[in-house]
Protein backbone atom coordinates (compact mmCIF):
# COMPACT_ATOMS: atom_id res chain seq x y z
CA UNK A 1 0.00 0.00 0.00
CA UNK A 2 1.44 3.64 -0.80
CA UNK A 3 1.61 5.53 2.27
CA UNK A 4 2.10 9.13 1.64
CA UNK A 5 2.99 10.37 4.97
CA UNK A 6 0.48 13.82 4.14
CA UNK A 7 2.47 14.58 1.11
CA UNK A 8 0.88 16.95 -1.17
CA UNK A 9 0.74 16.64 -4.38
CA UNK A 10 3.16 18.92 -5.69
CA UNK A 11 5.54 17.61 -2.94
CA UNK A 12 5.09 13.95 -4.46
CA UNK A 13 5.78 15.50 -8.13
CA UNK A 14 8.46 17.16 -7.15
CA UNK A 15 10.16 14.18 -5.36
CA UNK A 16 9.58 12.32 -8.60
CA UNK A 17 11.81 14.97 -10.33
CA UNK A 18 14.14 14.59 -7.65
CA UNK A 19 14.72 11.01 -8.20
CA UNK A 20 15.47 11.55 -12.04
CA UNK A 21 18.41 13.53 -10.92
CA UNK A 22 17.10 16.82 -11.77
CA UNK A 23 18.62 20.19 -10.53
CA UNK A 24 16.12 22.44 -8.39
CA UNK A 25 16.71 25.09 -11.36
CA UNK A 26 15.76 22.13 -13.58
CA UNK A 27 12.26 21.60 -11.73
CA UNK A 28 11.62 24.90 -11.32
CA UNK A 29 11.41 25.44 -15.03
CA UNK A 30 9.92 22.49 -15.55
CA UNK A 31 6.74 23.30 -12.76
CA UNK A 32 6.97 27.13 -13.63
CA UNK A 33 8.12 27.93 -10.38
CA UNK A 34 10.92 29.66 -8.53
CA UNK A 35 14.08 27.60 -7.11
CA UNK A 36 13.35 29.42 -4.13
CA UNK A 37 10.28 27.82 -4.18
CA UNK A 38 11.48 23.90 -4.98
CA UNK A 39 14.24 24.34 -1.90
CA UNK A 40 10.87 25.49 0.63
CA UNK A 41 8.88 22.28 -0.97
CA UNK A 42 12.11 19.99 -0.22
CA UNK A 43 12.50 21.21 3.06
CA UNK A 44 9.27 20.28 4.19
CA UNK A 45 9.27 16.92 2.25
CA UNK A 46 12.76 15.95 4.24
CA UNK A 47 10.75 17.12 7.66
CA UNK A 48 7.69 15.14 6.57
CA UNK A 49 9.27 12.06 5.67
CA UNK A 50 12.10 12.02 8.25
CA UNK A 51 14.72 12.31 5.69
CA UNK A 52 18.51 14.31 5.41
CA UNK A 53 19.28 14.04 1.60
CA UNK A 54 17.62 13.96 -1.76
CA UNK A 55 19.25 10.46 -1.75
CA UNK A 56 17.19 9.21 1.30
CA UNK A 57 13.95 11.23 0.01
CA UNK A 58 14.44 9.13 -3.49
CA UNK A 59 14.29 5.84 -1.61
CA UNK A 60 11.68 6.61 0.19
CA UNK A 61 9.96 6.95 -2.68
CA UNK A 62 10.89 4.29 -4.09
CA UNK A 63 9.71 1.70 -0.79
CA UNK A 64 6.56 3.50 -0.51
CA UNK A 65 5.92 2.97 -4.19
CA UNK A 66 5.67 6.50 -5.54
CA UNK A 67 8.79 6.91 -7.66
CA UNK A 68 9.21 4.21 -10.08
CA UNK A 69 12.17 1.50 -10.18
CA UNK A 70 13.49 0.79 -13.46
CA UNK A 71 12.74 -3.13 -13.78
CA UNK A 72 10.08 -3.46 -11.18
CA UNK A 73 7.83 -4.11 -13.75
CA UNK A 74 9.34 -7.27 -15.81
CA UNK A 75 9.31 -10.33 -12.61
CA UNK A 76 8.45 -13.58 -13.63
CA UNK A 77 5.57 -15.36 -12.07
CA UNK A 78 7.31 -17.90 -9.08
CA UNK A 79 6.30 -21.13 -10.84
CA UNK A 80 8.42 -20.40 -14.31
CA UNK A 81 11.03 -19.02 -11.91
CA UNK A 82 14.47 -21.16 -12.15
CA UNK A 83 17.77 -19.92 -10.85
CA UNK A 84 18.18 -17.13 -13.59
CA UNK A 85 14.28 -16.51 -13.66
CA UNK A 86 14.50 -16.04 -9.72
CA UNK A 87 17.76 -13.91 -10.31
CA UNK A 88 15.85 -11.33 -12.95
CA UNK A 89 12.66 -11.46 -10.60
CA UNK A 90 15.10 -9.40 -7.97
CA UNK A 91 16.64 -7.53 -10.67
CA UNK A 92 14.75 -4.18 -8.84
CA UNK A 93 16.78 -5.09 -5.79
CA UNK A 94 20.14 -4.74 -7.88
CA UNK A 95 19.39 -1.55 -9.87
CA UNK A 96 18.04 -0.06 -6.37
CA UNK A 97 21.47 -0.79 -5.17
CA UNK A 98 23.33 0.82 -7.83
CA UNK A 99 20.88 3.98 -7.55
CA UNK A 100 21.79 3.91 -4.01
CA UNK A 101 25.75 3.64 -4.11
CA UNK A 102 25.57 6.45 -7.12
CA UNK A 103 23.36 8.43 -5.23
CA UNK A 104 25.51 8.08 -1.81
CA UNK A 105 28.49 8.82 -4.05
CA UNK A 106 27.10 12.38 -5.52
CA UNK A 107 25.32 13.33 -2.13
CA UNK A 108 29.27 12.83 -0.99
CA UNK A 109 30.60 15.13 -3.80
CA UNK A 110 27.69 17.89 -2.85
CA UNK A 111 28.41 17.76 0.80
CA UNK A 112 32.15 18.66 0.55
CA UNK A 113 31.46 21.69 -1.04
CA UNK A 114 30.53 24.10 1.10
CA UNK A 115 29.34 27.51 -0.38
CA UNK A 116 30.84 30.28 1.74
CA UNK A 117 30.59 34.29 1.49
CA UNK A 118 33.93 35.68 1.56
CA UNK A 119 34.42 37.65 5.08
CA UNK A 120 35.66 41.23 5.20
CA UNK A 121 39.38 40.09 5.50
CA UNK A 122 39.13 37.51 2.86
CA UNK A 123 37.27 40.19 0.24
CA UNK A 124 40.55 42.24 1.74
CA UNK A 125 43.25 39.54 0.47
CA UNK A 126 41.69 38.31 -2.80
CA UNK A 127 42.91 40.21 -5.92
CA UNK A 128 41.16 42.42 -7.73
CA UNK A 129 41.06 40.41 -10.83
CA UNK A 130 39.83 37.10 -9.21
CA UNK A 131 36.75 38.78 -8.02
CA UNK A 132 36.12 41.04 -10.93
CA UNK A 133 36.22 41.01 -14.82
CA UNK A 134 35.18 43.43 -17.62
CA UNK A 135 33.41 41.79 -20.27
CA UNK A 136 32.59 43.03 -24.09
CA UNK A 137 30.35 45.97 -23.70
CA UNK A 138 26.70 46.59 -24.09
CA UNK A 139 27.04 47.79 -28.32
CA UNK A 140 24.69 51.24 -27.07
CA UNK A 141 24.79 53.34 -24.53
CA UNK A 142 22.17 52.64 -22.22
CA UNK A 143 20.76 53.56 -18.53
CA UNK A 144 17.22 52.51 -17.23
CA UNK A 145 16.91 48.97 -19.29
CA UNK A 146 15.89 45.72 -18.52
CA UNK A 147 17.76 43.43 -18.01
CA UNK A 148 17.55 39.39 -16.92
CA UNK A 149 19.18 36.08 -17.07
CA UNK A 150 17.70 33.13 -18.79
CA UNK A 151 19.23 29.74 -20.14
CA UNK A 152 22.87 31.22 -19.21
CA UNK A 153 22.77 34.14 -21.19
CA UNK A 154 21.93 37.77 -19.91
CA UNK A 155 19.18 39.90 -22.49
CA UNK A 156 19.14 43.32 -22.24
CA UNK A 157 16.03 44.66 -22.77
CA UNK A 158 15.48 48.59 -24.26
CA UNK A 159 16.44 51.80 -21.64
CA UNK A 160 17.23 55.30 -22.71
CA UNK A 161 20.17 56.66 -24.70
CA UNK A 162 22.09 59.99 -25.40
CA UNK A 163 19.42 60.84 -27.80
CA UNK A 164 16.00 59.22 -27.34
CA UNK A 165 14.67 56.13 -25.90
CA UNK A 166 14.90 52.36 -27.24
CA UNK A 167 13.26 49.41 -28.02
CA UNK A 168 16.31 47.36 -28.69
CA UNK A 169 16.84 43.94 -27.54
CA UNK A 170 20.76 42.68 -27.35
CA UNK A 171 21.60 39.04 -25.92
CA UNK A 172 25.33 38.26 -24.15
CA UNK A 173 26.65 35.04 -24.57
CA UNK A 174 29.38 34.02 -22.63
CA UNK A 175 31.15 31.25 -24.63
CA UNK A 176 31.76 33.95 -27.58
CA UNK A 177 31.66 37.03 -24.20
CA UNK A 178 29.91 38.97 -27.56
CA UNK A 179 26.34 40.37 -27.91
CA UNK A 180 23.54 39.68 -30.46
CA UNK A 181 21.19 42.61 -31.33
CA UNK A 182 17.84 40.24 -31.43
CA UNK A 183 13.96 41.83 -32.38
CA UNK A 184 13.18 45.10 -30.96
CA UNK A 185 10.49 45.61 -27.99
CA UNK A 186 7.34 46.77 -29.53
CA UNK A 187 7.20 49.86 -27.54
CA UNK A 188 10.00 51.65 -26.59
CA UNK A 189 10.29 52.53 -23.21
CA UNK A 190 12.60 53.28 -20.13
CA UNK A 191 12.74 53.11 -16.40
CA UNK A 192 11.27 49.34 -16.63
CA UNK A 193 12.29 46.32 -15.46
CA UNK A 194 11.93 42.11 -16.37
CA UNK A 195 11.05 39.16 -14.64
CA UNK A 196 11.64 35.09 -16.17
CA UNK A 197 8.56 33.58 -15.30
CA UNK A 198 8.39 29.65 -17.09
CA UNK A 199 10.68 30.82 -20.34
CA UNK A 200 9.47 34.23 -21.55
CA UNK A 201 10.43 37.35 -20.42
CA UNK A 202 8.04 39.80 -18.90
CA UNK A 203 8.49 43.36 -19.30
CA UNK A 204 5.05 45.67 -17.71
CA UNK A 205 5.21 49.61 -17.98
CA UNK A 206 7.64 51.80 -18.44
CA UNK A 207 8.08 55.39 -19.81
CA UNK A 208 7.75 56.13 -23.43
CA UNK A 209 9.82 58.69 -25.67
CA UNK A 210 6.78 61.29 -24.71
CA UNK A 211 7.81 61.55 -21.30
CA UNK A 212 4.93 59.62 -20.02
CA UNK A 213 4.49 56.41 -18.24
CA UNK A 214 2.84 53.50 -20.19
CA UNK A 215 0.10 50.43 -19.10
CA UNK A 216 1.30 47.74 -21.68
CA UNK A 217 2.60 44.52 -20.94
CA UNK A 218 4.80 42.68 -23.38
CA UNK A 219 6.24 39.79 -23.82
CA UNK A 220 9.67 38.32 -24.75
CA UNK A 221 9.64 34.84 -26.09
CA UNK A 222 13.91 34.43 -26.04
CA UNK A 223 13.51 31.02 -28.17
CA UNK A 224 11.39 32.51 -31.12
CA UNK A 225 12.82 36.03 -30.92
CA UNK A 226 8.87 36.67 -30.69
CA UNK A 227 7.14 39.64 -28.67
CA UNK A 228 3.39 39.34 -27.96
CA UNK A 229 0.75 41.37 -25.75
CA UNK A 230 -0.49 40.37 -21.85
CA UNK A 231 -3.06 41.75 -20.09
CA UNK A 232 -2.42 46.20 -19.17
CA UNK A 233 -1.51 47.24 -16.04
CA UNK A 234 -4.35 48.81 -13.86
CA UNK A 235 -3.05 51.62 -14.28
CA UNK A 236 0.28 53.46 -16.69
CA UNK A 237 3.16 53.29 -14.21
CA UNK A 238 7.13 53.74 -14.37
CA UNK A 239 10.41 53.24 -12.16
CA UNK A 240 8.79 50.50 -10.22
CA UNK A 241 10.28 47.47 -8.27
CA UNK A 242 9.71 43.96 -10.12
CA UNK A 243 9.83 40.66 -8.22
CA UNK A 244 9.04 37.21 -9.62
CA UNK A 245 7.77 34.85 -6.70
CA UNK A 246 6.40 31.33 -7.39
CA UNK A 247 5.46 32.30 -10.69
CA UNK A 248 3.86 35.11 -10.49
CA UNK A 249 5.22 39.03 -11.11
CA UNK A 250 4.97 41.35 -8.41
CA UNK A 251 5.16 45.00 -8.85
CA UNK A 252 5.88 47.61 -6.07
CA UNK A 253 5.39 51.19 -6.37
CA UNK A 254 6.27 53.17 -9.40
CA UNK A 255 5.49 56.71 -11.00
CA UNK A 256 2.30 57.71 -12.73
CA UNK A 257 3.43 60.37 -14.08
CA UNK A 258 2.76 62.94 -11.46
CA UNK A 259 3.26 61.21 -7.98
CA UNK A 260 5.38 58.32 -6.63
CA UNK A 261 2.77 55.27 -5.70
CA UNK A 262 2.65 53.20 -3.02
CA UNK A 263 0.18 50.43 -4.94
CA UNK A 264 1.22 46.85 -5.60
CA UNK A 265 0.05 44.36 -8.18
CA UNK A 266 0.47 40.78 -8.35
CA UNK A 267 0.49 39.62 -12.57
CA UNK A 268 -1.23 35.94 -12.93
CA UNK A 269 0.67 34.64 -16.37
CA UNK A 270 -1.77 31.83 -16.27
CA UNK A 271 -4.80 34.04 -15.86
CA UNK A 272 -3.08 36.94 -17.82
CA UNK A 273 -4.46 39.18 -14.82
CA UNK A 274 -3.11 41.62 -12.50
CA UNK A 275 -4.76 41.84 -8.96
CA UNK A 276 -4.39 44.57 -6.26
CA UNK A 277 -2.59 44.06 -3.28
CA UNK A 278 -1.99 45.31 0.00
CA UNK A 279 0.12 48.83 -0.48
CA UNK A 280 3.65 49.56 0.74
CA UNK A 281 3.29 52.22 3.65
CA UNK A 282 6.05 54.48 1.94
CA UNK A 283 5.07 55.82 -1.78
CA UNK A 284 8.42 55.41 -3.96
CA UNK A 285 9.96 54.97 -6.77
CA UNK A 286 13.34 54.05 -8.57
CA UNK A 287 13.77 51.93 -6.07
CA UNK A 288 14.31 48.09 -6.33
CA UNK A 289 12.89 44.91 -4.59
CA UNK A 290 14.40 41.13 -5.01
CA UNK A 291 12.62 37.87 -4.13
CA UNK A 292 14.05 35.63 -1.05
CA UNK A 293 12.82 31.96 -0.17
CA UNK A 294 9.86 33.26 1.54
CA UNK A 295 9.28 36.68 1.16
CA UNK A 296 10.43 39.85 -1.26
CA UNK A 297 12.25 42.60 0.00
CA UNK A 298 11.43 46.27 -1.34
CA UNK A 299 14.25 48.37 -1.01
CA UNK A 300 15.07 52.53 -0.95
CA UNK A 301 13.65 54.77 -3.72
CA UNK A 302 12.62 58.50 -3.34
CA UNK A 303 9.45 60.66 -3.26
CA UNK A 304 8.29 63.94 -2.90
CA UNK A 305 10.27 64.12 0.72
CA UNK A 306 13.52 63.08 -1.05
CA UNK A 307 15.34 59.99 -1.06
CA UNK A 308 14.73 57.00 1.16
CA UNK A 309 16.63 54.63 3.30
CA UNK A 310 14.17 52.31 4.24
CA UNK A 311 13.96 48.61 3.55
CA UNK A 312 10.74 46.22 4.29
CA UNK A 313 9.90 42.70 3.97
CA UNK A 314 6.78 41.39 1.72
CA UNK A 315 5.35 38.08 2.23
CA UNK A 316 2.90 37.19 -0.66
CA UNK A 317 1.32 33.49 1.04
CA UNK A 318 0.14 36.70 4.02
CA UNK A 319 -1.27 38.58 1.65
CA UNK A 320 -3.21 35.81 -0.63
CA UNK A 321 -5.13 34.11 2.81
CA UNK A 322 -5.59 37.74 3.56
CA UNK A 323 -5.35 37.16 7.47
CA UNK A 324 -2.45 38.71 8.01
CA UNK A 325 -1.03 41.69 7.82
CA UNK A 326 2.11 40.98 4.69
CA UNK A 327 4.36 43.97 5.56
CA UNK A 328 7.16 43.65 8.33
CA UNK A 329 10.65 45.57 8.96
CA UNK A 330 13.92 44.86 7.20
CA UNK A 331 17.25 45.99 7.88
CA UNK A 332 17.85 49.73 6.17
CA UNK A 333 20.28 50.73 3.86
CA UNK A 334 23.32 52.30 5.19
CA UNK A 335 22.29 55.51 3.71
CA UNK A 336 19.16 57.16 1.32
CA UNK A 337 19.50 55.68 -2.31
CA UNK A 338 17.50 55.80 -5.43
CA UNK A 339 18.01 54.78 -9.13
CA UNK A 340 20.17 51.55 -8.07
CA UNK A 341 20.67 47.94 -9.56
CA UNK A 342 19.55 45.08 -7.43
CA UNK A 343 19.81 41.20 -7.11
CA UNK A 344 20.62 38.74 -4.88
CA UNK A 345 23.24 35.32 -4.98
CA UNK A 346 22.83 33.08 -2.64
CA UNK A 347 20.91 34.63 0.57
CA UNK A 348 23.16 37.72 -0.10
CA UNK A 349 21.63 41.14 -1.70
CA UNK A 350 23.73 42.95 -4.03
CA UNK A 351 23.18 47.02 -4.68
CA UNK A 352 24.64 48.26 -7.00
CA UNK A 353 24.89 52.03 -7.44
CA UNK A 354 22.12 54.97 -7.16
CA UNK A 355 22.00 58.37 -5.96
CA UNK A 356 21.06 60.17 -2.92
CA UNK A 357 20.10 63.35 -4.65
CA UNK A 358 19.78 64.98 -7.64
CA UNK A 359 22.79 66.87 -8.05
CA UNK A 360 24.69 63.79 -9.01
CA UNK A 361 27.21 64.44 -6.06
CA UNK A 362 26.40 61.13 -4.18
CA UNK A 363 29.30 59.98 -2.28
CA UNK A 364 28.88 56.64 -0.84
CA UNK A 365 29.73 53.31 -1.71
CA UNK A 366 28.82 51.74 -5.41
CA UNK A 367 28.40 48.15 -4.40
CA UNK A 368 26.76 46.60 -1.20
CA UNK A 369 26.32 43.43 0.15
CA UNK A 370 23.72 42.42 2.79
CA UNK A 371 24.21 38.81 4.82
CA UNK A 372 23.06 38.02 8.30
CA UNK A 373 25.93 40.50 9.69
CA UNK A 374 24.14 43.22 7.85
CA UNK A 375 25.08 45.77 5.40
CA UNK A 376 28.80 45.85 3.57
CA UNK A 377 30.23 47.87 1.11
CA UNK A 378 32.43 46.29 -1.67
CA UNK A 379 35.58 47.69 -2.55
CA UNK A 380 34.96 49.08 -7.13
CA UNK A 381 37.42 50.54 -9.01
CA UNK A 382 34.91 53.00 -10.88
CA UNK A 383 34.42 56.42 -10.41
CA UNK A 384 30.30 57.51 -9.61
CA UNK A 385 27.84 58.25 -9.06
CA UNK A 386 26.07 55.32 -11.66
CA UNK A 387 22.60 56.41 -12.27
CA UNK A 388 20.08 53.53 -12.91
CA UNK A 389 22.38 50.66 -13.82
CA UNK A 390 21.48 47.22 -14.37
CA UNK A 391 22.35 44.58 -11.96
CA UNK A 392 21.53 40.34 -13.27
CA UNK A 393 22.47 37.47 -10.74
CA UNK A 394 22.95 34.51 -12.36
CA UNK A 395 24.07 31.33 -10.01
CA UNK A 396 27.31 32.27 -7.48
CA UNK A 397 27.66 35.49 -10.25
CA UNK A 398 26.42 39.08 -10.44
CA UNK A 399 26.77 40.97 -13.73
CA UNK A 400 26.37 44.37 -14.06
CA UNK A 401 25.62 47.07 -16.99
CA UNK A 402 27.21 50.60 -15.64
CA UNK A 403 25.80 53.26 -18.09
CA UNK A 404 27.64 56.83 -17.97
CA UNK A 405 26.42 59.55 -19.50
CA UNK A 406 26.75 60.46 -23.13
CA UNK A 407 29.06 57.25 -23.39
CA UNK A 408 29.18 53.94 -25.98
CA UNK A 409 29.09 51.36 -25.49
CA UNK A 410 27.69 50.44 -22.24
CA UNK A 411 30.59 48.92 -19.66
CA UNK A 412 29.88 45.36 -18.70
CA UNK A 413 30.86 43.78 -15.45
CA UNK A 414 30.94 40.50 -13.86
CA UNK A 415 31.67 39.80 -10.13
CA UNK A 416 32.48 36.26 -8.49
CA UNK A 417 29.45 36.84 -5.38
CA UNK A 418 30.10 33.62 -3.87
CA UNK A 419 32.92 31.16 -3.23
CA UNK A 420 33.47 27.44 -2.63
CA UNK A 421 35.27 26.36 0.37
CA UNK A 422 35.97 22.38 -0.43
CA UNK A 423 36.49 20.71 2.95
CA UNK A 424 38.04 17.17 2.61
CA UNK A 425 38.38 14.20 5.22
CA UNK A 426 41.55 13.70 6.76
CA UNK A 427 42.24 9.70 6.94
CA UNK A 428 44.75 8.96 9.77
Amino acid sequence: MTEQNNLSGREIEILQLVAKGLTNREIAQKLFISPNTVKVHLSNIFGKISVASRTEATLYGIEHGFVDVPGSAEVQPPEQAGWLQQLRQRAWIVVSLIVLVAALMVSLVFNVLKPALPTEEEQALAELAQRWQELAPLPAARAGMAAVAYNGEIYAIAGEGPQSVSGSVFRYTPETNSWAQLSDKPTPVTDVHAVLIGEKLYVPGGLGGDGRPTDSLEIYDPRRDTWSVGARLPKAISAYALADFEGQMYLFGGWDGKRALDDVYVYDPGADEWRVRTPVALARRDHGAVAMTDKIIVLGGRNSAGALADAVSYYPSRDANGKEHPWEGFTDLPESRYGFGVGSSGEAIFIFGGLDSPELASNFPLLLQFTDSGWRSIFIEIDGPIFKPALISSGSQIFILSPEPSVTPTSFLKYQAIYFEIFLPIIR
